[in-house]
């Protein structure tokens, strides 16, 4: 099969290496010169909590020495797709059999705030403004973590009585304000055909728990949707699951996962929601989980862990578990020595919630 992949991104770039180990013919069209990165890493790279080689996804020298990729650098707004033809501003153009649509993205430049992505120290009075309803949540914990003050309007992924669990000390008069904005780069989009697919950060999907349409920003969710992608197109797994949004972020001693939308955000749709609570505590941990509910429907559900590091999330996918017809990506935190206190409490929530 000959495949496009225009514009590259930690998701893009897992498809491209499945497709291409297995002997399909792919070209990526990029404007990056750069290596393949998780940009949710890097301020921890900044905060000195990981080093950059953590942050390397791929090199560019592995797609295109070891697994023949060819990458073409160009302008993603000089390119077009029409269907399954690549067409570019000087009038070239070729078909493929299939063609990813990716997008891929730069720290926004922030005027008066300071960007998440350029962050040296936390210890002040801040502010958090953006978009980005994960990375803002994330701030929270890592600001908390070194004793800094914050204050925010923007939006979270966990649901004020989980973030209540994390000593912050919130800022009255906050001195500077930090952004979690970025600018995203896509091709030109002309007309889309069966074979074509999207596969990149501020792209609309759809929440298969509660079926709200929510834009996709986490790196993570990228990587998990690319393998999943490719896993279809190999023949592995018949179709691809239509995936609930998922959040994650750390800190030093903070973590969290949401999988699905919060109260807030599900409260505009659904006016009879419930949800379920539930706490372990121990020397060194702290987890706190919770579900949301409509009747016996899943919604969402949030965890919040001190002294668990969830860095392997991303590329550690335990299981995919069906229930009631709906894909649940299970994630394993790796070799932690409470995952199975973790999974036992996840249990527990999902099958009061089933009456099992």
């Amino acid at each position: 099969m000959k495949i496009a992949i225009a514009g590259l991104n930690p998701g893009t770039a897992i498809y491209a290496q499945y497709m291409a180990k297995n002997g399909h013919e792919v070209t990526i069209f990029t404007e990056s010169q750069n290596d393949v990165v998780i940009a949710d890493l890097l301020p921890h790279v900044s905060l000195n909590i990981v080093n950059r080689e953590s942050t390397r996804l791929f090199t560019r020298r592995y797609l295109e020495d070891i697994l023949g990729i060819r990458i073409r650098n160009v302008k993603l707004q000089s390119i077009t797709i029409d269907e399954n033809r690549i067409i570019l501003t000087n009038g070239e153009y070729d078909n493929y059999d299939k063609v990813i649509i990716g997008s891929e993205i730069y720290p926004a430049s922030s005027g008066r705030c300071i960007s998440v992505y350029s962050i040296k120290s936390l210890q002040g009075k801040y502010l958090i403004e953006g978009r980005d309803a994960g990375k803002n949540t994330e701030l929270l914990l890592l600001i908390a973590d070194v004793g800094g003050s914050v204050d925010t309007k923007s939006a979270l992924v966990l649901d004020d009585d989980v973030l209540k669990s994390v000593p912050i000390n919130r800022a009255q008069d906050a001195q500077e304000c930090l952004s979690t904005d970025y600018e995203v780069v896509k091709p030109i989009i002309g007309k889309i055909g069966v074979n074509n697919e999207l596969l990149g950060r501020s792209f609309v999907m759809r929440d298969s728990l509660s079926g709200i349409e929510y834009v996709v920003n986490r790196d993570y969710q990228l990587i998990i949707m690319g393998k999943l992608m490719a896993l279809r197109d190999l023949g592995v797994i018949n179709t691809l699951p239509l995936m609930p949004r998922l959040e994650l972020g750390f800190s030093n001693n903070w973590s969290f996962m949401t999988i699905g939308l919060t109260r807030e955000e599900l409260g505009s749709v659904f006016r009879d929601l419930s949800s379920s609570r539930i706490s372990y505590r121990a020397v060194d941990n702290d987890i706190i989980a919770k579900v949301l509910h409509r009747g016996n429907k899943l919604l969402g559900m949030q965890v919040l862990a001190r002294g668990i590091k969830l860095l392997s999330w991303f590329y550690l996918i335990y299981s995919l578990v069906m229930l009631n017809d709906i894909a649940y990506l299970v994630l394993d935190m790796g070799y932690e020595r409470v995952f199975g206190t973790l999974r036992g409490l996840l249990e527990q929530l999902v099958l009061n919630l089933y009456n099992i």
